[in-house]
């Protein structure tokens, strides 16, 4: 991991909307990432919600080395902090000494600090309050969601179907979101110690298999509706009506209101408060007592109602349970087939399955448990504390800043290198603004024009003499401002996007007052120094930028055979050459099919209102529907989650007659597909010449070859991945840093 700017090892501040007195799955969550966390070798600060009534949890926190607990700051008469409260702990604790990573679980503490604005660039926001799919999503939900992944330098997802619901629903998480799955201690499950004598007698799941003994079953956690927890005791009388005697404990004490069922709790009540022999309540336990409990089970029960089939979150109990060797008895779910195999005997029908039904379900999963046992043990060693502090390892090296990138300060205090970032539209800078926000040596402002010629010249000025180092993003009218009245000594960088070549204001713009001007790739590098006769040591040149962390994913099954096209707007995209390369294909092979993604050309008024633009896509759109191809090509919305969306192409396909970079293939390469790139003025420059086709023919034949050769295709995949890790974004902050503190 690359050593962090100013300090090592890495302070995070935790904090889980959550209270540690009660034991629950996002309770336990808390003191496992805390350990997570100190097992990367960071020191852990953990802020408490809730005043400590008693240490089931956080007196475990307390043993861990690397973490420190402290206390909740709780007003008289009240349990907890609210969210406003806790904000404002976290604040003067980071007040005191600036933490690198304040981690949040808990969508309304994660909407209060991204309100505040608080620890902009080191936020990092785990939320899971969220509905499935993602059209589910109410605005207001959406809204909030969004809200925090603009404040959050990094968005936390259980799973890769939690992740793609939020970046589908959610636009400011995509590329921010990564997964971050539940987690459980190394040792949880680990073979006895010599204290424990190997010839010492225990009960085995064979036992229960063979009918030597009662079936042990256990539930822990909290008591609710959907958890059907009223109806696990039934589970036991069904069990002895088939002959198989049976024994269930209840681990907790929590019992949850029901919102459809006001009178549920006093049933749930009702049912705990009849005693029988062969059903224990054990009670809160802390979690060395609920593991324990659980351990001595055959069968942990996970029933839910069908209402939460859909969600995509992993059960940290069902881990647990696992780890121990206890296979767990859920609702078939495809998150639980994956974790699982879609062949596990122990998973029953939510929507149908009765105490009955599910009695029969472990009757007839019996002579499996010694294997189940085993099965589920190799299941969980990949959720382990050690595997998820290798994850945090890596998330870190990709969002911290490095020592080698440190800016000269600019004054003998060393005060914070202050950058301004000026212009009209700032949609592209995003990857910049996240660069500058993160580091804790440099301070951003913006200077926003109202349109490409319209400012506020005094706040102008006020920001000019604030700034070391001016930004110019697009060389538009503000390029020729800021020339103007930059002062000796300030830099000044000006972005081109090409559309200012055009421009009649660069006439006027003084060159010399330049520090840099900046293209995405040589070729333009080449069209700037004749547009403004500078010399090509003035113009720099950085790629767009490319998350290739974000972006390598596993690939669905059968994406080898999918085209991916994003963008088909304006006309010199060139659908046409992308439909007949599908022709092309399919007339060798009918699985391929093309995916266009992007908005279509009348949602773009000033294109659509130019007749020989419209004339051409209404020709092209009237010849697809009267081909045989149109049953395999799909138009799918714009959206932000490129990555979501890239895990099921193999191909990325760029028909362009001029792009002046073409973010799209770079995205295809680094997500493990492949580029097709036609021929045209630079792009060897970018992209070199191993994915460049001369027509269409070539384009369908080049795919055909490669997808015929598996082992070609792999080699090309890994050549594509090289190729992308130049336009990474951590290759390209260390571009972008030069440039702005003169380090070029």
């Amino acid at each position: 991991m690359s050593q962090p700017l100013h300090h090592e090892p890495v302070r995070v501040l935790l904090y889980g909307d959550v209270d540690l007195n009660v034991l629950d799955g996002s309770a336990v969550w808390l003191t496992s990432m805390a350990e997570a966390w100190a097992a990367a070798g960071a020191s852990v600060d953990v802020q408490l919600k809730a005043a400590e009534k008693r240490e089931l949890l956080s007196g475990v926190l307390r043993t861990v080395p690397g973490v420190t607990v402290l206390a909740a700051t709780v007003r008289s008469g009240h349990q907890t902090m609210t969210c406003a409260e806790a904000a404002d702990a976290l604040e003067r604790l980071d007040a005191r000494q600036p933490y690198d990573v304040v981690f949040v679980r808990g969508i309304h503490m994660c909407a209060e600090l991204a309100a505040r604005e608080a620890f902009a660039g080191r936020l990092w926001s785990y939320v899971t309050e969220f509905s499935y799919p993602a059209e589910s999503m109410d605005a207001r939900r959406r809204a909030t969601l969004g809200e925090i992944a603009e404040a959050s330098r990094l968005v936390l997802a259980q799973t890769p179907q939690a992740r793609a619901v939020l970046e589908a629903a959610v636009p400011a998480a995509a590329g921010r979101t990564v997964e971050l799955t539940p987690m459980i201690p190394d040792a949880l499950g680990a073979p006895a110690g010599p204290e424990s004598p190997a010839d010492a007698p225990t009960e085995t799941a064979a036992d229960a298999a063979g009918g030597k003994r009662a079936i042990k079953l256990v539930y822990t956690g909290k008591f609710a509706r959907d958890w059907r927890t009223d109806l696990m005791p039934g589970i036991v009388d069904e069990l002895r009506g088939l002959g198989h005697e049976a024994e269930l404990t209840m681990v907790g004490d929590k019992v949850q209101r029901s919102e459809e069922e006001p009178l549920w709790p006093q049933r749930m009540r009702e049912v705990m408060d009849t005693p029988r022999a062969d059903v224990v309540w054990a009670g809160a336990h802390d979690r060395a007592g609920a593991t324990a409990l659980t351990s001595a089970a055959d069968i942990s029960l996970g029933w839910r109602s069908p209402a939460l089939d859909l969600s995509v979150e992993l059960s940290t109990k069902v881990l647990e349970s696992c780890a121990l060797g206890v296979p767990p008895l859920l609702n078939r779910t495809s998150l639980h087939e994956e974790l699982l195999g879609a062949d596990y005997p122990l998973f029953i029908d939510a929507a149908r399955d009765t105490p009955a039904d599910i009695a029969r379900t472990i009757a007839a999963a019996l002579p499996q448990l010694p294997a189940l046992a085993e099965r589920v043990r190799t299941v969980a060693d990949p959720y382990r504390v050690s595997a998820r502090a290798h994850v945090l390892r890596g998330y870190l090296e990709r969002v911290l800043p490095d020592e080698a990138a440190a800016p000269l300060r600019t004054d003998g205090g060393g005060r914070p290198c202050r950058v301004l970032v000026a212009g009209h539209d700032l949609k592209f800078a995003g990857e910049l603004v996240d660069l500058l926000t993160s580091r804790p040596d440099i301070e951003v402002r913006f200077d926003r024009w109202e349109t490409l010629h319209r400012h506020d010249e005094a706040a102008s000025k006020h920001l000019l003499d604030w700034a070391d180092v001016v930004m110019c993003e697009w060389a538009g009218p503000n390029s020729v401002w800021y020339a103007d009245h930059k002062r000796d000594g300030q830099r000044l960088i000006v972005r081109l996007h090409m559309f200012e070549l055009r421009g009649g204001w660069l006439d006027d713009l003084n060159t010399s007052r330049v520090d840099r001007f900046v293209t995405v790739s040589p070729l333009y590098r080449d069209m700037v120094c004749e547009r403004l006769d500078v010399p090509a040591e003035q113009v720099a040149v950085v790629p767009n930028a490319v998350s290739v962390a974000d972006l390598d994913r596993p690939k669905t099954e059968g994406a080898e055979f999918r085209l991916g096209l994003v963008g088909i707007v304006p006309l010199r995209k060139r659908l046409d050459r992308a439909l007949d390369t599908l022709r092309l294909l399919r007339e060798q092979d009918d699985r391929y099919t093309l995916h266009i993604r992007g908005r279509l050309p009348w949602e773009y008024p000033h294109e659509w209102r130019k007749t020989e633009q419209r004339e051409a896509y209404l020709d092209w759109f009237a010849r697809l529907g009267r081909s045989d191809i149109a049953d395999a090509v799909a138009f799918e919305p714009f959206g932000a989650d490129m990555g979501n969306w890239l895990s099921k192409i193999g191909w990325v396909l760029s028909p362009s007659t001029t792009e002046s970079f073409h973010l799209a293939p770079a995205e295809g390469m680094a997500s493990g597909g492949l580029p097709v790139l036609w021929e045209r003025p630079g792009v060897h420059g970018i992209f070199g010449g191993d994915f460049v086709v001369p027509d269409t023919a070539a384009a369908a034949d080049f795919i055909l070859r490669t997808d015929a050769d598996p082992r070609r295709r792999a080699e090309l995949v890994e050549h594509a991945r090289s190729i992308a890790g130049r336009f990474d974004e951590r290759e390209v902050n260390r571009l972008w840093l030069g440039l702005l503190l003169g380090r070029d």
